[in-house]
């Protein structure tokens, strides 16, 4: 079982070589983005960044090199940002690219101070690589799977993720 760091969501999104099909309907795509309410506690700030990454890896992946950075900044700071930059350069070097997003089943967030510490035990089965020429999903994730973010309030007030560990055990999903 082969992992391959490319970006936040390829951390969960290529653990098994099995193809999976393409979902039978596609969501309608709106002219206008819905508003994203801005967070009123700091709980709800890391809840947010820590879901970001989760979209903003796939934007970087597709966006030219030099774009990526800028990309991850406001959502990723140092070590993560350098991991997802090397991990999505070795992905598009390998023609693939990263589809669809884990389910979040956030059961911790001990904050202390500028920093915090969020567990996860995500379903990360409709998630995976493709091959970016084809878009045939090379991989997907597997469910019960255990994340561990660490996450930084920098100097802007910011909360940002700095750090994300898949632990090998599996957990349970809070109901």
């Amino acid at each position: 079982m082969a992992v391959l760091v490319s970006a936040a969501i390829a951390v969960t999104a290529c653990q098994s070589g099995d193809s999976v099909p393409e979902p039978s309907s596609t969501a309608a795509l709106s002219a206008t983005p819905a508003p994203t309410p801005s967070p009123t506690s700091d709980k709800e700030a890391i809840l947010a960044a820590y879901r970001e990454v989760y979209r903003t890896g796939p934007l970087a992946e597709r966006a030219q090199p030099q774009d990526r950075r800028a990309i991850l900044k406001p959502v990723a700071t140092q070590p993560l940002l350098g991991t997802m930059l090397k991990g999505i350069a070795a992905l598009r070097a390998q023609g693939r690219v990263t589809w669809g997003q884990p389910v979040f089943h956030i059961f911790e967030v001990d904050i202390r101070g500028d920093g915090a510490l969020l567990r996860d035990c995500q379903d990360a089965r409709k998630a995976g690589q493709a091959d970016d020429r084809t878009g045939k999903r090379l991989t997907h994730g597997m469910p019960h799977t255990y994340m561990v973010a660490a996450l930084a309030k920098e100097a802007d007030g910011m909360w940002r993720v700095a750090k994300m560990t898949q632990l090998t055990e599996p957990c349970s999903p809070v109901s």
